[in-house]
């Protein structure tokens, strides 16, 4: 499992993060995403919502899942 801490940074950054991140992991690593607000989780998830990513989340970490 590789782990994103976007704990400290603020969007956009945190979704800049986020595609570089889903863009060289491989296809069958999850990835677990740390972040301290939830503004930056919302916009986290439009983008892999729109993206069709699977993922789950609670208060303070989403996980996804990348399968082929």
């Amino acid at each position: 499992m590789y782990c994103l801490d976007l704990r400290n940074i603020r969007c956009p950054l945190a979704l800049v993060l986020l595609k570089q991140t889903l863009i060289k992991t491989e296809h069958s690593v999850d990835i677990k995403i740390l972040f301290s607000n939830q503004a930056a989780m919302q916009d986290l998830r439009l983008y892999l919502d729109k993206k069709n990513y699977c993922y789950s989340c609670d208060q303070t970490t989403l996980l996804v899942k990348l399968s082929d």
